[in-house]
């Protein structure tokens, strides 16, 4: 059957032309975090995977860059002689170390840095239970074969990262990045995890089915194809930016700061000018990689400012009041000669066609000379030199063949080359017009080992429009799509964006500005994980393939890929499909309900401040969510007056573990530190109704205990700032400071919350079947906050608990329930309270009345142990009594 199946997703792969990157992979959450948020990957969480003879383990590994440790566990593989074999990172040597036992087993090898960190490296295992062998082998080089008498286990748990299997607890983990798992029993691939999800707690296999399990994952897809907004803020004045390579600083200047943003960490610090420092409109900022320095220039006046990083100040002003005739022009600093070039650029109804140059220490500019073939006068063009510095690609633009705007201005898709040591213009390619016109973003990166490009496009008749990475060729008119686009304001000589890559860190990195007057800039970054060996197939951009053909296409892989399934199906029995069938109606009919947060009846203060966010342009990811249990028993009937759901985004999760999707579906949960995150809930869960909110003081007695009432002020208000950034992502709410304490909500009608969901209907005058099913499908996930510890919160906690435990166990007293039902609701209590003896007693009876004696009996003696270690004295029901004790 699962041939069938993967024959059918391979035909409606290949039916459809992918223009994404397809990055995927695990991301281990390790260092600087609490141990029960380390990220963990257990392949056989259920049974062990049995060995005959031979077994292979190999995978994919790459480092995380920037840390400052990278000791730990990459895997734990133990059997049924608590016996283990590892895989360690030795901080020391620089080498992974091979232990088996407690042992170093001999075998230890190195792998470049560079190569750690910014490649995929395959590493293989080959071990022999008969001969007791291990063989190491890193990609495709074999290092080492030793003999050692641990390798004769025949049953095999294997854990990646963190471990919690009793005996082999670890939780150093090695920064790392993983894919495509792949064990072999005996010579046969047996199973095969690709890691390609985008969300979720569990990874498939691909062979089997077999389902491992993931704990705090952090999956890769979705920071390879979403950009994230990493900061948003205003700048006094006309901003510019640019950026140090070699430290992948960047640069924000304003008219009165400095800002630095670095990619490393992602923070923004600001630095004041001694005196303000005037931002002329047109102003560009520039750093010179050789001299180490950064520079602002405004041509029209052939005036240079280098930043004195000593004093903090410019070391010449600037003409606040003047406006440039050079909108959009493209300049570089070229490592050839050390010479600022300007080339294009708009101004007095001209397009621009001039190339200007100035060297640091020369006092006069000059206008260079320029031959070759014709450089259409234009701006908005995008622009990126070689890695030498002696060439510059001009990629597109907007402009006329005379420089007039009133002759026949049309945007420009053709790409050009500036030879700076012979000063000449060379056509390479020019491509044909699009459908839609599109508009380039001020720079490119080259990548000249691969003669290719990087750079954003974006619809340049709208307003409202939206940036698109694309991935072009260099010796043809080839691009390809990357990624989602993202929002952004253009509006001619008001808006700009630049695009710098970060190698070190693995990171695109976008800069927009928006500036309706002169007095400030609205600057937004944007950040996307990024490697140039992982991107997708080119698509001609030239000669695309006609909608109508893509259709056909499509449409005969699937009817040919639904006539294989069809086929493989009819082999099943027929009552097995029509039980199957029956049990994916009931799920689908049994969906559960979310309410929306902004349905809730929170107090809403008046003149509050609403932090209001436009509708997301990016396509959903997908929900984290368990599916829920299949039963036979009827569906319950929910009344037509319950309002329901259909989004399950924007959402926040507080029963299992703490989630947190924006408003296009994408996970958001890491983004918020251990600190924003217990930020957020103070401040949320202390405006539940009837709380009233929390006070200044209180929170700084909680997250900044010990310090001054000054720097407590200063972290809250920093502190703010940047969850008001996540929270930005996840549409309308309020914040707001009302006698003396902070009350939160959220506005967004589409908002969903489960506690708020779970609140409403934990209601004595209300609680009917149906809503025991809503409330079991919200429990379902986990426990309140799960596995989220702070001294304050167990009151909420203890609450919670005080409040669900009286009126679900009531509910289990006066109604006769169907036993599928009972276990659901005793879940619901277990995870409330583990050992509640009710819920324990309700549950054992319902499974026996299901039939399942084993698991009654297995539930029962757990609850026992758990009693008797706990409370140091025996439970005293004896379970043959508690089975047939009514109640």
């Amino acid at each position: 059957m699962y041939r069938f199946t993967h024959l059918l997703l391979l035909l409606l792969t290949i039916t459809h032309i992918s223009k994404a990157q397809d990055v995927y992979g695990l991301e281990f959450a390790c260092k600087n975090i609490a141990q029960e948020s380390r990220t963990s990957l257990d392949l056989f969480p259920d049974k062990p995977f049995p060995v005959k003879t031979a077994y292979t383990l190999s995978f994919d590994l790459s480092f995380l860059p920037f840390y400052t440790s990278y000791f730990g566990y990459i895997f734990r593989i133990t059997d049924e002689k608590k016996q283990n074999i590892d895989l360690i990172y030795n901080v020391h040597t620089y080498e992974f170390n091979i232990v088996t036992g407690n042992d170093f087993s001999g075998i230890s090898f190195q792998v470049n840095k560079d190569s750690l960190c910014h490649q995929w490296n395959r590493i293989r295992l080959d071990m022999n239970t008969v001969t007791h062998t291990l063989g190491v082998t890193v990609n495709g080089r074999l290092i080492k074969t030793v003999r050692h008498p641990v390798i004769s286990g025949q049953q095999l748990r294997i854990c990646f990262g963190a471990s919690y299997r009793k005996n082999f607890k670890s939780f150093d983990i090695a920064p790392m990045r993983l894919r495509d798992i792949e064990l072999y029993g005996d010579g046969e691939l047996q199973h095969h995890w690709p890691l390609d999800h985008a969300n979720g707690y569990t990874a498939k296999d691909e062979i089997t089915g077999h389902t491992a399990t993931v704990k705090n994952p952090v999956w890769l897809r979705p920071q390879f194809s979403q950009w994230e907004l990493a900061d948003s803020f205003l700048v006094a004045g006309n901003a510019g930016v640019a950026m140090n390579p070699s430290t992948e600083q960047i640069y924000l200047t304003g008219r009165d700061s400095l800002y630095e943003y670095r990619c490393s960490n992602r923070r923004l610090s600001a630095r004041a000018l001694p005196q303000p420092q005037g931002t002329p409109a047109g102003i560009r900022t520039v750093y010179d990689a050789a001299r180490q320095q950064l520079y602002s220039v405004f041509p029209d006046k052939q005036q240079v400012a280098a930043f004195d990083s000593a004093t903090g100040a410019w070391n010449q002003p600037m003409d606040a009041g003047a406006v440039t005739t050079f909108w959009h022009s493209n300049i570089f600093f070229s490592s050839y000669d050390s010479s600022l070039y300007f080339l294009g650029g708009y101004g007095d109804f001209r397009y621009k066609n001039e190339v200007h140059r100035y060297t640091p220490g020369h006092p006069h500019w000059e206008t260079v000379q320029v031959g070759g073939d014709f450089f259409t006068p234009r701006y908005m063009a995008a622009a990126g030199a070689n890695a030498a510095g002696d060439s510059l690609y001009i990629l597109g633009g907007y402009g006329s063949l005379t420089g007039d705007q009133l002759l026949n201005p049309h945007s420009l898709y053709d790409l050009q080359v500036f030879d700076v040591k012979r000063h000449t213009f060379k056509n390479i390619y020019k491509g044909k017009e699009p459908e839609e016109p599109f508009g380039f973003a001020g720079n490119m990166v080259i990548n000249s080992a691969h003669q290719e490009y990087f750079t954003l496009i974006f619809p340049n008749d709208r307003m409202n429009s939206s940036l698109q990475l694309i991935r072009g060729s260099l010796n043809n008119p080839a691009y390809t799509k990357l990624a989602a686009p993202f929002p952004y304001r253009f509006y001619d000589t008001k808006s700009a964006v630049q695009l710098f890559y970060c190698p070190q860190n693995d990171q695109l990195v976008a800069v927009t500005f928006f500036s309706p007057k002169n007095n400030s800039t609205e600057v937004k970054i944007y950040t996307l994980h990024f490697s140039p060996y992982l991107l997708a197939v080119d698509v001609p951009a030239d000669d695309p393939v006609p909608v109508y053909v893509m259709r056909l296409l499509l449409a005969a892989g699937i009817g040919f890929s639904l006539f294989l399934l069809a086929a493989g199906l009819s082999r099943l029995k027929i009552n097995k499909r029509e039980e199957d069938l029956g049990k994916i109606t009931d799920e689908k009919r049994n969906a559960p309900l979310l309410l929306s947060a902004g349905q809730t009846n929170l107090p809403v203060a008046e003149d509050r401040v609403q932090e209001n966010v436009a509708p997301g342009t990016n396509k959903a990811a997908g929900q984290i969510t368990e599916d829920p249990e299949i039963s036979t028993h009827a569906p319950f009937v929910i009344p037509d007056d319950i309002p329901q759901t259909i989004n399950t985004f924007p959402a926040v999760f507080l029963f299992g573990h703490f989630t947190v999707l924006d408003k296009t579906g994408n996970d958001i949960t890491r983004l918020f530190s251990p600190l924003l995150k217990e930020l957020f809930l103070l401040l949320f869960l202390h405006s539940l109704p009837g709380k009233g909110g929390i006070s200044s003081q209180k929170i700084n007695e909680i997250l900044w205990p010990g310090r001054s009432l000054k720097d407590a002020k200063n972290n809250r208000s920093v502190n703010i700032v940047k969850l008001k950034s996540l929270l930005d992502k996840t549409g309308a709410y309020t914040l707001i400071k009302e006698n003396d304490k902070w009350i939160f909500h959220f506005d967004d009608p589409r908002m969903q919350v489960d506690l708020i969901s779970y609140l409403q209907l934990l209601t004595p005058a209300h609680m009917e079947e149906w809503h025991m099913h809503r409330i079991a499908e919200i429990v379902k996930r986990g426990a309140f906050l799960q596995e989220t510890e702070y001294a304050w919160l167990d009151r909420f906690k203890g609450d919670m608990s005080a409040q669900a435990i009286p009126l679900l166990l009531h509910y289990l007293e006066v109604h006769t329930t169907p036993p599928e039902q009972v276990i659901s609701i005793c879940d619901c209590l277990l995870n409330f309270d583990s050992l509640c003896e009710e819920a324990v007693l309700f549950k054992c009876r319902a499974l026996v009345a299901l039939g399942q004696h084993a698991s009654a009996k297995k539930m029962y003696t757990s609850f026992m142990t758990a009693y008797q270690s706990i409370y140091g004295e025996t439970f005293e029901l004896e379970y043959t009594k508690a089975i047939a004790q009514e109640t």
